[in-house]
C-alpha cells in the first residue's frame, strides 16, 4: 500500500485507503434478515435449517467481578472466531 502511495504523492495526485474492521458486525447480526438474505441467494435449504437452529434458543450470562447478573436470551448476533460466522458475516453484509 505504502508502495503504491509514495508514488502517487511525488506526482501530487490524491490517494485514499478505506480500512475496515467488521468485528463490530458479528454482535449486530439479526437472525431473520441473515435468514431472508441466504434464501435470497438461494443458498442450499439445508444450510438455512443450520443457521436458524444454530441461533436459536440462545441465551446469555454476564459474570462480573464475581457477579453473576441475570441471563436472557440473545436474537441477534454471530460467534465470532468461527469460519462459519465469517461468510454468514458476508452473506448479511
Amino acid at each position: 500500500m505504502i508502495d503504491r502511495a509514495h508514488p502517487a504523492w511525488t506526482n501530487s495526485e490524491m490517494t485514499a485507503v478505506l480500512l475496515m474492521d467488521i468485528s463490530a458486525a458479528f454482535p449486530s447480526i439479526a437472525k431473520g434478515r441473515l435468514v431472508n438474505e441466504m434464501k435470497a441467494k438461494h443458498i442450499n435449504g439445508d444450510l438455512i435449517r443450520w443457521t436458524e437452529s444454530c441461533h436459536s434458543d440462545r441465551t446469555v450470562e454476564m459474570v462480573i467481578a464475581g457477579n453473576t447478573m441475570t441471563r436472557y436470551s440473545e436474537e441477534a448476533g454471530v460467534r465470532q472466531g468461527s469460519l462459519v460466522s465469517l461468510n454468514l458475516c458476508a452473506i448479511y453484509t
